[in-house]
């Protein structure tokens, strides 16, 4: 499959109200192969003419295809999106985002847009290719123009219903798979009988594989568009979805996560025409719309405009601001009627701090500031309250006769810290957060590996204690640490905590093999 990190469609648009002209739409490229280094951005831009009267607005879908070699075995992998679009009257140019890629490969790019102009109708643009490469040399990028008219969509079997190219999709692989099925025939055929007894095994096996690729992809193809169909169809939903077209938000994208066609969980993203952003969360339970959350911008200013009337927060913010403390970032999580908030801050010594507070049925119920050093001295404080509590056993066991018991406590404690294996407890964390993945408990799984990645690093480079994201990563950057691909790992589990970002199969198998190798690499 393709690799989601790849198949990002980022469109820079405009989107605004429905309006309808008679006209024609042409889109065009300046070329039909692009080339880029690996983990280079790939962009391209789609100029697009219309010569109604109106502005029009549609569906933009894409198909994204990647060629993937095995041995003996050649198969494509498609991955199919939509989004809405609004093509200005006279001419435009909309960049579309493809992301990059973490190794040399090729990827075939098809794009439609779908609108109703007194009539279906449909503009298909495909044949375009992306290349990543290693080397500046091997870049190729030559004009070649390609360009394509608007048509009637009974003509082309187009159709505005973005679930229809997953239909197409599955049709496509297929035909693709039979079509493997058929070479690897003819080949058998043409193989002498030598040649077929030694081969004979592997083709069996690379055969059963195929189908069984085969019947994966379809079945994963209908499930995710039969539990889209369920999602958009729920009476809930079109009711949160109406509400935030009242507001002025257009749907972008939704994304979903179902583990059968009426069970599973998806996010519905929106945007207006200001940038304001809001979604729609929710998990649905064999057809049932269990939970349903909608966060707005708007939704989020009124808790922002709530608690800066708070006393404890004026108080906190004034705090701050004397210490030369502005605000960087914050961060929304919702829960049932629970919504939490948390400000981060930070001064120019690069010190951190963060505001936190929690609303319940709009009015803000708790509000606490924590700073840097209040957390860097939690250790100490519970440090303190542990040699207390020895002290105290030990003048207990002092005066009540128990002398040899007070040895064995003495020694037990600094064995306890030298037995004290990272590694092994960072491995059961690893091993834990597998077990919650499969058991679909899907944020607690995500932070269990962050806090075992923490864990592992924290000790190995001398922390020895509990830190948080923020802390562990600039102290790896102080200790000269390559960091990169340990705060993504971070980041990703924040989100997915916070319920700004869907589990994601690929990423967290992703994350865990990144855990895993650095225990690994460590350890020798």
């Amino acid at each position: 499959m393709i690799r989601k990190y790849i198949a990002i469609f980022s469109l820079f648009l405009l989107l605004t109200p429905v309006a309808y002209a008679e006209g024609n739409i042409i889109f065009s490229i300046p070329q039909k192969d692009y080339y880029f280094l690996v983990g280079e951005q790939a962009y391209i831009p789609l100029n697009i003419t219309n010569s109604g009267n109106n502005d029009i607005n549609g569906i933009l879908g894409y198909t994204l295809t990647q060629e993937i070699n095995s041995g003996s075995v050649h198969f494509s992998s498609s991955n199919s999106k939509s989004t809405n679009l609004q093509v200005s009257k006279g001419n435009s140019t909309v960049n579309l985002g493809f992301g990059t890629s973490d190794k040399p490969e090729t990827l075939n790019v098809s794009l439609n847009f779908n609108y109703d102009d007194n009539g279906s109708k449909v503009v298909n643009l495909g044949n375009i290719a992306i290349h990543f490469v290693e080397k500046e040399s091997d870049k190729q990028n030559q004009a070649n123009p390609i360009q394509s008219s608007s048509q009637e969509a009974s003509t082309t079997q187009q159709t505005t219903d973005p679930f229809a190219q997953q239909e197409q999709q599955i049709a496509q692989q297929e035909q693709q798979m039979q079509q493997i099925m058929q070479q690897m025939t003819n080949q058998q055929s043409s193989q002498t009988p030598q040649q077929a007894a030694q081969n004979n095994q592997p083709d069996q096996n690379t055969s059963a594989l195929k189908e069984q690729m085969q019947k994966q992809v379809q079945k994963q193809q209908e499930t995710q568009q039969q539990f889209q169909k369920q999602v958009v169809t729920n009476q809930n939903f079109q009711k949160a979805n109406q509400k935030l077209s009242d507001l002025g938000y257009n749907l972008t994208s939704m994304s979903a996560n179902p583990s059968s066609n009426n069970t599973g969980t998806f996010t519905a993203s929106y945007e207006k025409q200001n940038g304001d952003k809001a979604s729609i969360q929710g998990e649905m339970n064999n057809g049932t719309m269990k939970s349903l959350q909608t966060d707005t911008a708007e939704d989020k200013q009124k808790m922002r405009d709530l608690l800066s009337q708070n006393k404890d927060f004026q108080k906190y913010l004034k705090q701050l601001q004397d210490d030369g403390f502005n605000e960087v970032d914050s961060t929304f999580s919702q829960e049932n009627n629970t919504t939490a908030l948390q400000i981060q801050y930070e001064n120019a010594k690069n010190e951190t701090a963060q505001i936190n507070a929690k609303f319940e049925n709009g009015s803000v119920e708790d509000v606490e500031l924590v700073r840097e050093q209040e957390r860097n001295l939690y250790p100490i404080y519970l440090i303190g309250i542990l040699i207390l509590l020895v002290l105290a056993y030990l003048v207990y066991n002092k005066y009540s006769g128990k002398k040899e018991q007070n040895t064995l406590v003495e020694e037990k404690i600094p064995l306890q810290e030298e037995n004290f294996d990272f590694r092994e407890e960072a491995e059961k964390l690893v091993e834990k957060a597998i077990s919650l993945y499969e058991e679909k408990q899907f944020k607690e799984a995500y932070g269990t590996a962050a806090q075992a990645l923490r864990l592992y690093l924290s000790y190995k480079y001398g922390l020895k204690k509990e830190v948080t994201n923020a802390e562990l990563i600039n102290y790896l950057k102080n200790k000269g640490v390559e960091y990169e691909k340990f705060d993504r790992c971070l980041q990703l589990s924040s989100l997915v905590e916070f319920a700004k970002h869907m589990p994601d199969d690929g990423e967290f198998e992703e994350m865990i093999e990144t855990i895993k190798d650095t225990m690994k690499d460590e350890n020798k």
